[in-house]
């Protein structure tokens, strides 16, 4: 079996003699003061006893601590204890930083690589066809100014999107998605696309599907679950995914034709994200009123589409794209929006 100093690749040093040490260090084996220092005389001259470093701002001997245990000193891999001069202290704390920086970044891609596996097993990809690849800022071309500031904000948001992700310790940025509306064929499809490009590239997992799509995802589950033997994502599953990704967009909400069913799932999806503080984009040609008509079922209770849209003014930024559609003037080319 491998001593406890190998395994924490410490150095280890047995003693010779315990009857060498000092009446303090003999004591200390068997209480709980079981910490030296590289500079007790109890320890120098011992061939392992780590030699002393010069403080590079004051010039004063910086020193290794040690642990005993029985028969052996255990001195600690991370090397001479920082320097108590101001200059010293203030090293170590960036030094610090600079490690929990690191190891922040190490978690941060750590997670971000199993929330991509996560997507990738229940929903496929992203839920961005071939089209919708292509679709970045740089693509994005119209002679209206004012879609061309929406533009740089929606490129400003991708750029300091993680700013928006809820972090422990760190306030929650509201809102912290975007509610783009505006007519057919002014683009907006087409910035909430090159949103998700940009963020794929970087690493960051994304889903961007149609209303349609996002709802047909959790009904194949049904039809799996009542085959023999089936296998495949569980609704709760994909509801979880939905809920979880660091962002979903929802593209052309109140375009399909609404139920009990599609306004009670959509509800739980965009209440779940509320409840985690996570970002939303939806795009939509329908103002406030005008979409809860469309996303309410045939019934006519209007209670839960209300709360729906009451829940995305309070997550998401309002952009709203007025122009005229590409598809009328020719204005933009119909290969780069929607």
């Amino acid at each position: 079996m491998q001593q406890i100093g190998e395994v924490l690749d410490m150095k280890v040093l047995t003693l010779p003699k315990l009857t060498d040490l000092t009446e303090h260090y003999r004591n200390s084996m068997t209480t709980t003061d079981s910490r030296l220092m590289s500079n007790n005389p109890s320890v120098a001259g011992l061939p392992t006893t780590p030699k002393p470093v010069l403080c590079e701002y004051c010039g004063k001997e910086r020193h290794t601590k040690g642990m005993i245990i029985p028969g052996r000193i255990m001195w600690l891999p991370s090397g001479p204890e920082p320097c108590i001069c101001a200059e010293g202290q203030a090293e170590h704390e960036r030094a610090k930083a600079a490690r929990q920086a690191e190891a922040e970044a190490e978690k941060k891609a750590e997670d971000a690589a199993l929330m991509k596996r996560k997507v990738e097993k229940v929903i496929g990809d992203s839920g961005l066809g071939e089209r919708f690849l292509q679709r970045t800022f740089a693509s994005f071309e119209t002679p209206a100014e004012n879609l061309k500031q929406i533009a740089k904000t929606a490129q400003k948001y991708a750029k300091n999107f993680d700013r928006y992700l809820p972090k422990q310790g760190r306030k929650i940025i509201e809102p912290n998605g975007l509610l783009i509306t505006g007519d057919m064929g002014t683009g907006k499809t087409h910035i909430a696309a090159a949103i998700a490009n940009y963020l794929l590239n970087q690493g960051t997992a994304v889903i961007c599907m149609t209303e349609r799509n996002l709802f047909s995802k959790i009904r194949a589950t049904y039809a799996k679950s009542r085959s023999w033997g089936a296998d495949g994502e569980s609704e709760s599953e994909i509801r979880h995914v939905y809920e979880t990704v660091p962002l979903l967009i929802i593209d052309d909400l109140g375009k399909e034709k609404a139920s009990e069913w599609t306004i009670s799932t959509l509800y739980a999806i965009i209440d779940g994200r509320y409840d985690r503080a996570m970002p939303t984009i939806i795009t939509t040609n329908y103002e406030t009123q005008p979409l809860i008509e469309r996303i309410s079922p045939s019934s006519g209770d209007k209670t839960t589409a209300e709360a729906v849209v009451d829940r995305l003014r309070e997550m998401c930024a309002p952009l709203n794209m007025i122009g005229e559609s590409w598809r009328k003037t020719g204005g933009i080319k119909p290969c780069a929006n929607k």
